[in-house]
């Protein structure tokens, strides 16, 4: 397995291919997947890549050979995902602000789908009732995230249904008789503290009873990836400790046993060379980062 790529390798790309040229480290991204699966090793749990990060086709198809689901934010990111091999039950779609055409789309493409308002709820159930599961993305009022621009799940935050919404919630599920298949949170990106992905998951629990139909419970957020030596990043051992003691300390009331959907942006190096040619002499300058994907 090929941990680093040497500047004599990254040379040799460059001069084979042409520049500018971004290389991406196969082996560190299975690397990356395989303690995710160590780690939940035992648990119903499904990983999906939170391909905003990265669409390059290439990185999606090997993810998906690593065995996770893509998670798109936007219809093209969906089409992205299927045109480079996903099946349509590997794709989940959860995106905001958003024409309701897109989510007819989403819907004649096949793929997973939450709705974050009550509008697109009330159009959803209206045009679709029982017949297209679907979740819905709330928000959980938890303050989470590197920063407040990249944190998603605050009580001002535009992302997701407000959590003391759920009585209007329910009414719209009564009334349509809408196929609730699985609820759906996202607290932020670079979180590090394990905390905050237990606290999502209690949210949650308390709202577990009242949807008799699910299947899947959706925990997203962007694990803390150190961008400079030295810097904190998410224990994913850690992690998946408390996930697991969690579920297991909270079985769904209803019977039916819920898989866990882990959203994830994953880590990986990004080495990219930058070629300049003058009077004969070429000139490469070699950028190294590590990418939070």
């Amino acid at each position: 397995m090929e941990q680093h790529l040497s500047d004599e390798r990254l040379l040799a790309i460059a001069a084979q291919y042409g520049t500018p040229v971004y290389v991406y480290n196969a082996d560190k991204i299975g690397q990356q997947y395989q303690r995710l699966q160590t780690a939940f090793a035992g648990q119903q749990v499904r990983f999906f890549y939170a391909c905003k990060a990265l669409t390059n086709p290439h990185v999606l198809q090997h993810v998906l050979q690593l065995g996770a689901g893509l998670d798109c934010s936007s219809i093209n990111e969906v089409k992205m995902a299927l045109y480079a091999g996903a099946r349509p039950q590997q794709v989940l779609y959860t995106s905001n602000g958003i024409h309701f055409s897109e989510i007819q789309e989403a819907v004649a493409l096949g793929v997973h789908i939450n709705i974050d308002s009550l509008s697109h709820l009330r159009k959803f159930g209206q045009e679709y009732g029982h017949s297209y599961p679907v979740g819905i993305r709330l928000r959980p009022n938890i303050m989470a995230g590197g920063n407040l621009k990249i944190s998603t799940g605050h009580d001002k935050s535009k992302f997701g249904i407000p959590v003391d919404q759920l009585p209007e919630i329910l009414q719209l599920v009564d009334e349509l008789q809408l196929h609730i298949n699985c609820l759906h949170i996202h607290t932020g990106s670079e979180i590090k503290d394990v905390e905050v992905f237990v606290k999502g998951i209690e949210v949650l629990f308390d709202i577990i009873p009242h949807f008799k139909e699910l299947d899947h419970i959706d925990l997203g957020g962007g694990f803390k990836v150190a961008y400079r030596q030295g810097e904190a990043v998410t224990d994913i051992e850690a992690l998946a400790e408390a996930v697991g003691a969690a579920f297991a300390s909270h079985p769904n009331p209803n019977g039916r046993q819920l898989e866990a959907r882990q959203i994830f942006c994953k880590r990986m190096w990004l080495p990219a060379g930058h070629g300049e040619c003058a009077e004969g002499n070429q000139q490469c300058h070699i950028c190294r980062h590590r990418y939070g994907l």
